[in-house]
């Protein structure tokens, strides 16, 4: 009996899509908000998926530093389209 619910189990998670298949290949324009300690700034780019876009603005700090600190102290992301073919 538990021979057969664990090859049940194994067919079910076979046949479970994973979020990396369900976004299509191609082009993806997105923007982002980084919170500033003085302001907010925005960065823009283009993308292979919404995740690597999510991924790579988050990283790509626009807010100013200086000697006594600085830098992005919150991340959203604005947008992200796929472009027209």
């Amino acid at each position: 009996m538990n021979r057969t619910i664990g090859a049940l189990a194994l067919v079910m998670a076979a046949s479970t899509p994973t979020m990396v298949a369900a976004q299509p290949a191609g082009s993806y324009t997105a923007s982002g908000t980084h919170q500033c300690p003085h302001g907010k700034c925005i960065v823009t780019g283009i993308f292979t998926s919404c995740v690597s876009a999510a991924q790579t603005l988050r990283v790509r700090d626009c807010c100013p530093t200086s000697e006594t600190g600085g830098g992005s102290t919150g991340f959203t992301l604005n947008y992200c389209i796929a472009s027209q073919r």
